[in-house]
Formats: C-alpha cells, sequence, structure tokens
C-alpha cells in the first residue's frame, strides 16, 4: 500500500509520542459575562519580590499579554509591561504598591503590540528606565511591520463597535463565540480609547544571545532561544525563583501560529525544556508548573515542520498542503474536542502556522523587515 511521505511524517511523530504523551486538557469554554474590564490583572506572588500579572480568560477581546515585576535590592524589572496604556499604568501602581524602588529595566519579549504598545506610561513614570530588546524587536519597530499601530487614530470612532455589530449580526454565530464578541462590545469604547492611546516603544539596549541583568542582589537572565514565534523572542530566566516567563513562545491553552518558525520554535522550546525551573509563565494563560503542555507543544511543531516538507516535496501548494496535513493526533490533544477551542485552534494556530511553514519550505520569508522610511506608498 502507498504511504505519502506527509502520512509517514505524521505516523512517526504518532510512534514517537508513545502511550505516555503528555495529554493537555483544556479547560472549558469560558464565561464571557462581561466582568471586569479586559486590561485588568489577576496578581499572584509566586516567590519573594516576583508578581504576575494574567489577564483571566486569555480568549477575551482584546488579547492581553501578561506582565511580569521582578523586584530586586536596586531596582525592579519588568517583562511585558503592557500591550495598552491602561494595563501598564495598572503594572506601575502595582510596583508601587510592592517597594519604593525605582523601575530600571523594561523588557519586551518580542514585537507584537500586545505586549508593548502601553509602556508609554512606564517610560514616563520612570524615564530613566532602559528598555530592552532583541535586536530583531528593535528593527521591527522601525519597519513596515509595525505600520498597523503607527497611526492609531486612522480607524474613525466608533470602528470597533461596527466590526462588533456586523459579526453579532451573523445568525449562525455559535455560542460561547457571541458571548465573546457581545462582552468585547460592553467595553468597545474603552479598548477604542486604548488603541489610539498606543505607541510603539523606543528600544535603548538590544543584544542577540543572552543579557544578565543585576538588580542589586539578584540577577536575572534575558535568554534568546532561536526563532520560535517570531525571529526575536526572549525569555525571562529569574533563577532564585525557579522560573521562567517565557513570552509568546509558549501561548496557553491555544498557540499563536501567525508568521512563525514551527521547526526552529520547536528547537527553541526543547532548549527552554532544559532550564531548571518549577514554573513556567506563558505569554498568555494560566502558569503551569510542569512541562507536559510544552512537550504537546515541541511534538506539534516539529509535525507541523516534517508533515509540511513533504506535502510540499510531494507537488502541493498551501491549499493541498492545508487539505492534505493530518491533525488527528494532535488538535484533539489542545481543544478536547470542545467547540469553541476547536474555532479558536482553527484561527489562531492551524490556519497561520500552515501558512507560514509551507512559506519557510517554499523559500519565503516570515517576517521580511521593510524600513518603514523606505515603504512604497
Amino acid at each position: 500500500m502507498f504511504v505519502s511521505l506527509a502520512a509517514a511524517a505524521a505516523l512517526a511523530v504518532c510512534a514517537q509520542a508513545g502511550p505516555d504523551a503528555p495529554v493537555h486538557t483544556p479547560p472549558p469554554a469560558p464565561d464571557f459575562s462581561a466582568g471586569r474590564d479586559p486590561f485588568e490583572l489577576d496578581w499572584t506572588g509566586p516567590a519573594p519580590g516576583v508578581w504576575v500579572g494574567v489577564r483571566p480568560q486569555s480568549a477575551r477581546l482584546p488579547v492581553t499579554g501578561t506582565s511580569v515585576i521582578v523586584i530586586g535590592g536596586t531596582g525592579v524589572l519588568v517583562f511585558d509591561g503592557g500591550g495598552a496604556r491602561l494595563q501598564a499604568e495598572r503594572v506601575a501602581e502595582k510596583i508601587r504598591a510592592e517597594t519604593d524602588l525605582p523601575l530600571t529595566h523594561i523588557a519586551i519579549s518580542h514585537w507584537h503590540g500586545d505586549h508593548h504598545l502601553g509602556l508609554g506610561a512606564l517610560r514616563e513614570a520612570w524615564p530613566q528606565a532602559v528598555t530592552v530588546s532583541h535586536s530583531f524587536t528593535r528593527d521591527v519597530m522601525d519597519s513596515t511591520l509595525m505600520d498597523s499601530a503607527r497611526n492609531p487614530d486612522a480607524a474613525p470612532p466608533g470602528a470597533f463597535t461596527a466590526q462588533l455589530e456586523d459579526a453579532l449580526a451573523n445568525p449562525g454565530l455559535p455560542e460561547p463565540d457571541r458571548a465573546r464578541l457581545e462582552q468585547a462590545l460592553v467595553w468597545a469604547d474603552l479598548i477604542e480609547e486604548q488603541g489610539r492611546a498606543a505607541q510603539i516603544p523606543e528600544i535603548d539596549l538590544v543584544f542577540d544571545d543572552s543579557l544578565e541583568i543585576d538588580l542589586g542582589g539578584r540577577t536575572v537572565s534575558l535568554v534568546h532561544l532561536g526563532h520560535g514565534n517570531t525571529k526575536g523572542d526572549i525569555l525571562l530566566h529569574i533563577p532564585d525563583a525557579r522560573m521562567i516567563a517565557a513570552g509568546d513562545a509558549v501561548v496557553h491553552p491555544t498557540p499563536y501560529g501567525f508568521f512563525s518558525y514551527p521547526e526552529s520554535w520547536a528547537g527553541a522550546l526543547r532548549r527552554l525544556r532544559a532550564f531548571d525551573v518549577d514554573l513556567i509563565i506563558p505569554g498568555h494563560g494560566d502558569a503551569m508548573t510542569d512541562w507536559a503542555y510544552v512537550d504537546l507543544l515541541i511534538e506539534t511543531l516539529q509535525s507541523i515542520a516534517d508533515q509540511t516538507a513533504a506535502l510540499v516535496a510531494e507537488g502541493h501548494d498551501l491549499d493541498g498542503v492545508r487539505e492534505n496535513f493530518d491533525w488527528s493526533a494532535l488538535e484533539p490533544r489542545f481543544t478536547g474536542g470542545d467547540p469553541f477551542w476547536t474555532g479558536r485552534f482553527d484561527v489562531w494556530f492551524k490556519r497561520p502556522i500552515i501558512e507560514a511553514a509551507w512559506r519557510l519550505a517554499t523559500g519565503l520569508d516570515n517576517e521580511e523587515l521593510v524600513p518603514h522610511e523606505h515603504a512604497v506608498e
């Protein structure tokens, strides 16, 4: 019987996983009651002088990254201080509530705006703070990839509300997707206001591999493990707290696959896996105390790279890769068959990451940098 290269790759992944492969059980579909505004964080203190702010209901609109505060003996570092100004203002309030020490460092995990477009509030409160990123992230800030954030007033007032109302007018919109959009509609004016307040941050200090920062008796490391969710992903390692903040290299319960690098991302997560820590903080979603979800991500990303390469070698175009890709050993372990999480997995991961893998397999670049001043009008 003929077995395609792609099918063989999928079977190989299943065989490697074995009977004890990590099983990810997603949470039930969220309760999208109006509740608190979408920029409010729930704070926990997993170690002395470390505070983690997670936005509850990671799937609600707009997506909002997790913020981490690390307090040393002489200064404070914030990792991903806020994709909206209101979030960053609340991070500043939390710093002031916990210490009189100044904010000295602001680290940005990657270039996606939901992790940094509110940082102006922190820079205004602590003008001496140094903003740090990978060199690629700094280069993106001056490129056309950030054009959507460069003119936050471009959309007319009420545009977001109109988009939500148009979507809600669809009688076939399933629940709880309808509840998700209705929740966003409650906060639409605030969301638009925060969008208009967006500022692309200036980067003061860049690195390529790793950077140690002494906060006064407490040293933390910023580390680049390779291309992953972006070319410039960095993580925060806090050795004395035995924890890592992974940025969007790990997003739970549904990963983001847009313009990413599946095979090298799997390699980066294998290197992440080597850190001796007890707590992993995703870029979105709840903290994890074991490696089961990361192991599932590694397996999935490697399968995506292998199957896509095999399908391209067989002559398939992008549509053909999507049609012939075998998700049967992977998707149920992210979604549990829940219709809501199945929809999020399709929109946030399956569709974009297959395109990303196909582009790489055909020699294209997923994050081509065109300097903004050289952009074609």
